[in-house]
């Protein structure tokens, strides 16, 4: 696999959203059902979306965790807001994104201890969008799991879980008016801090990458972002002012994850 060094957003945990029709249990946990939902919402609507990041430190417990199917895991509060400042909410990224919680899915149980509740477990599936010089195109689909604890009569996000994600089919070159002589400026080799050796070589379609385990196609979804097909990845190659292309910025769900330098 491509050997990212990045700590994927909470991104992968859900977003605001409409709750669970299981009447027996929103008529049972309403209370709950709408404390959680309000959480979720500051947590993804106002922090992901919005990139208010002020509210993490208060929603967020200070032994949290995140674990991702494709990231990794975070062990530290700290470093995950950080990640989060330094990656989709960096003033700089060109591409921001943007998570909705698909409708119906949200669901959650209590957890109790002689008969009181402490904590809750948060599931349901959203999906990813990400914006490029003013387009916005659908990103990937993702499951998760997260961890509510109940401590002085306020709620902390302890865990989260996030994974079994899915990428869109993105639309190839042939959907994108590109020239093969553009195509062949992003030819040839780069440097990773993590990754190592990356190559960029061409194909009929668009471009083929070669980075340690990894090999894939890559295919335009604008002159210089390309995207993975069956992983939330996207690489956007960059220039100097003389028009030559002297990298290229790898990012998951509009997270720069890697930074690759062209020799």
């Amino acid at each position: 696999m491509f050997q990212f060094t990045y700590k994927i957003i909470i991104i992968s945990a859900v977003f605001f959203g409409i709750i669970t029709d299981n009447k027996e249990q929103t008529s049972e946990y309403s209370d709950l059902y709408e404390i959680l939902k309000a959480k979720d919402s500051l947590l993804f609507e106002r922090s992901f979306n919005k990139c208010e990041t002020q509210y993490l430190d208060q929603l967020i417990a200070e032994d949290f965790e995140f674990y991702h199917d494709i990231g990794g895991l975070e062990t530290s509060k700290e470093g995950f807001i950080t990640s989060m400042k330094n990656g989709i909410c960096n003033p700089d990224n060109k591409t921001t994104s943007r998570r909705e919680l698909l409708e119906g899915s949200l669901e959650v149980f209590p957890l109790k201890q002689n008969g009181e509740v402490y904590g809750a477990l948060q599931n349901g599936v959203h999906k990813f969008f990400e914006t490029t010089n003013g387009k916005e195109v659908a990103g990937s689909i993702a499951k998760f799991s997260h961890l509510w604890i109940l401590e002085e009569g306020q709620w902390y996000l302890k865990r989260v879980i996030s994974y079994d994600h899915q990428m869109e089919k993105q639309a190839t070159t042939d959907e994108i008016d590109i020239s093969e002589d553009l195509l062949d400026t992003y030819i040839g080799k780069y440097q990773a801090k993590a990754t190592g050796l990356v190559i960029i070589s061409r194909t009929e379609k668009g471009l083929h990458i070669n980075a340690g385990e990894m090999s894939a196609e890559i295919y335009a979804k604008s002159q210089t972002l390309f995207a993975h097909q069956q992983a939330p990845l996207t690489f956007e190659f960059i220039s100097d002012e003389e028009g030559q292309v002297t990298k290229f910025i790898v990012r998951e769900n509009g997270n720069i994850v890697e930074e690759a330098i062209k020799q």
